[in-house]
């Protein structure tokens, strides 16, 4: 019974996610084509740092909490007040900075008007930490529904509230616009602390002895450095990439150029990887736990990741400006700067690096798993470094400009996948390479998209045929028993 509570615990968490990263897919793409490439491109700037600030006070709160509850669950009021007055000062340190230094952020990224956007956004980061406290709360206590339903609420929020107001007031101007999505973050945020308050006040906390300090640090600290280097990642990105761009190009079409990659193309890229997330919170909780099973959990989330990202990678590559079209509409074709045709090759590219950021997630999260969070953040380290050469190299140059960029962000998710499957093969025998069986069916239906993109008229048609394509993929996965008999008893509620 504890097994299935931890499974549905699991499953409970992971429904939100993925409803709450749905919501969010829907809004970049719907925001992509109100704000078009320019305006996102300024949207986009201003996002890594504010990620960055969130990571960096809230990263490894929850999961820092929900264990150290767990293991003191009549001490739960010391852990807290501690979180807390650390997250909240560590959030209002970077509150402040972020308005102390908003002009000077906003001159460095070529865009003075910016400055404002961080004024907006500065007082969330201490609602995102309080937040992320009253979260891992609940996962110590086993409550995964107020998690779940903040996740979800905050999501709902920015989409409608966020889109309503960009549709207002792009008709004002395009920077009205994003100061409107801008607001509605805000207002998300609070919505989201406001849910797990109202669930809070219904229980009472145990005091219980003191908890060190030192040991919730002990939890907090590597899982904050993992989770950091992306954003700054990111962050330096924001910073560089449109000076880069300025060697080749005006200043406009450099913004353009980095909202398309980071905008259009970064919404349709975070979309397969939903899944791979989720698939990974529900199989891989039981890894450290169940040893004798590790190998059979780790290969069959690895074996699920592939099939359902792969065709997504066929699909990036071989009909990328039919599903920009879809998705955003003519923006691109009318753009002075070729933006169909950028995009295009820009989805095609980071298309490629899908499969390997989706197995890396299963990868990265069993060694967390197995105690092993120093190795993840080295080879995540390493993988950025390769990322930061290859854009610093190749992104001045006429000839790869932007599209250094999403070559950078593939090969530096092929280098961080290659380290931690050399990492976690020394521990668990798995497998990263597609079967024949999953390789034969995924080429059947990237001929049978080719095909269809050459004979079939509209839009809503390919969409229509492409959804058929889907139906037939999923049923050709079971009926030709790409599982074994053994992988199969693990989908009767039976993995952990």
């Amino acid at each position: 019974m504890q097994n299935k509570g931890m499974l549905s615990g699991a499953l409970m968490l992971s429904v939100g996610g993925v409803l709450a990263k749905v919501f969010s897919a829907v809004y970049r793409i719907v925001l992509t084509r109100i704000l078009g490439g320019v305006g996102i491109g300024l949207y986009q700037l201003i996002f890594p740092l504010y990620s960055l600030c969130v990571v960096i006070a809230t990263a490894g709160i929850p999961m820092a909490i929900s264990k150290v509850i767990a293991k003191h669950p009549d001490n739960q009021a010391s852990v807290i007040k501690k979180c807390l007055i650390f997250t909240c000062s560590i959030s209002l340190t970077l509150s402040a900075l972020l308005v102390i230094f908003s002009k000077l952020l906003a001159r460095l990224q070529g865009e003075q008007r910016l400055a404002i956007c961080y004024l907006i956004l500065a007082p969330t980061i201490i609602v995102v930490g309080v937040c992320s406290v009253l979260r891992g709360i609940f996962q110590g206590r086993k409550q995964f529904t107020p998690s779940a339903l903040s996740n979800i609420a905050e999501q709902f929020v920015k989409l409608v509230l966020g889109l309503a107001l960009s549709l207002m007031l792009v008709k004002v101007s395009i920077f009205s616009a994003i100061i409107g999505a801008m607001v509605a973050i805000v207002v998300s945020e609070v919505v989201a602390l406001l849910i797990l308050l109202f669930f809070l006040r219904k229980r009472k906390t145990a005091k219980g002895e003191d908890v060190p300090f030192k040991e919730i640090m002990r939890d907090i600290l590597p899982i904050t450095f993992t989770n950091v280097l992306l954003p700054v990642a990111g962050f330096v990105d924001s910073l560089i990439v449109v000076n880069l761009l300025a060697f080749n190009f005006t200043k406009a079409d450099a913004i353009f150029m980095y909202g398309l990659e980071s905008g259009a193309v970064g919404s349709l890229i975070g979309l397969p990887t939903i899944f791979s997330f989720a698939i990974a919170s529900v199989l891989l909780p039981c890894i450290n736990r169940q040893s004798k099973n590790k190998q059979t959990q780790l290969n069959l989330a690895i074996k699920i990741v592939i099939i359902l990202t792969l065709p997504c990678v066929l699909l990036f590559l071989v009909v990328p400006k039919q599903l920009l079209l879809i998705l955003y509409g003519g923006r691109f074709m009318n753009s002075n700067a070729g933006g169909l045709d950028i995009a295009g090759l820009l989805l095609q590219i980071s298309g490629v690096g899908i499969l390997f950021l989706a197995i890396n997630q299963v990868l990265s999260s069993s060694l967390q798993a197995m105690e092993c969070r120093r190795v993840t953040v080295k080879n995540l380290s390493i993988a950025v470094l390769f990322k930061f050469i290859i854009e610093l190299a190749l992104m001045p140059t006429k000839m790869f400009n932007i599209y250094a960029l999403s070559l950078g962000n593939t090969i530096c998710y092929f280098v961080v996948m290659l380290l931690n499957y050399i990492s976690i093969k020394k521990r668990v025998r798995c497998n990263i390479t597609p079967s024949i069986k999953i390789l034969l069916i995924n080429i059947v239906m990237a001929a049978c998209v080719l095909l269809l993109n050459s004979v079939v008229v509209g839009k809503l048609n390919f969409l229509l045929a492409l959804i058929i394509v889907a139906l037939l993929y999923c049923y050709s996965i079971f009926k030709l028993n790409v599982f074994n008999k053994k992988e199969n008893a693990y989908f009767k509620y039976k993995i952990c």
